[in-house]
């Protein structure tokens, strides 16, 4: 039998199975459900279970590299690591991501991370602009997160975030994301109506859609 490996008790109704990036099964549980319906929950689901976890053993082998931090994702482009002598910040130069040398595993981390957010900022500045002009709408504000789960939010108040890892994702994903946030600024919600709005800007939405779940494993990444 496959044992859970974490089991989340609070007061929510319904019983769910997730599988982590690192494939991991996570059981959300109602606070006084009995485990033996957990148990037999489990044993009902196992197929869906294995063939998870084999996706994410996958996934994770292809992308080791990325996930051990000796390349790097530029917009969609994998740039391999170099440690050089004299250099003083995070730079891209031809396939090569240059980072300062004899930086631990920790300090690469934290180069890496400051890189991104002002690459992001960077992309931000000017798509977020292009595209709010193009669907004729105004915004509050514009910033970053860090988040686990989510490459990008919006608010009633149109306050945008956007996952500081979108400077690794293709540009057209990228748009993708900016358009689709935008659009809650006409239709808070995932309706016909809002993807409408999406595919009025981006016929292929559902292209880069499917794209960007290749990518969700880095959302676990720069920890």
């Amino acid at each position: 039998m496959i044992k859970p490996d974490l089991i989340i008790r609070s007061y929510r109704k319904t019983l769910c199975l997730s599988i982590s990036k690192n494939g991991k099964l996570i059981v959300r549980a109602p606070k006084k459900l009995d485990m033996k319906y957990i148990v037999d929950f489990i044993k009902e689901k196992e197929k869906w279970i294995i063939k998870k976890q084999k996706d994410v053993r996958e996934k994770n082998n292809k992308n080791i590299n990325i996930i051990s931090y000796n390349k790097f994702l530029y917009f969609g482009k994998q740039l391999k690591r170099q440690d050089l002598q004299g250099v003083k910040k995070v730079e891209v130069v031809d396939n090569q991501i240059l980072f300062p040398a004899d930086l631990d595993d920790r300090e690469i981390i934290c180069w890496a991370r400051k890189f991104y957010i002002e690459t992001t900022k960077e992309v931000l500045l000017t798509r977020v602009k292009y595209f709010a002009e193009l669907m004729n709408l105004s915004y509050s504000s514009v910033s970053i997160m860090n988040n686990k789960t989510r490459w990008g939010s919006c608010t009633l108040t149109g306050d945008l975030k956007f996952n500081f890892r979108i400077s690794m994702l293709p540009h057209k994903t990228i748009d993708y994301i900016i358009i689709h946030e935008l659009a809650h600024l006409i239709e808070f919600n995932h309706s016909k109506k809002f993807h409408k709005i999406v595919e009025s800007v981006m016929p292929k939405w559902k292209l880069e859609r499917e794209e960007l779940k290749k990518y969700d494993y880095i959302l676990g990444l720069f920890r």
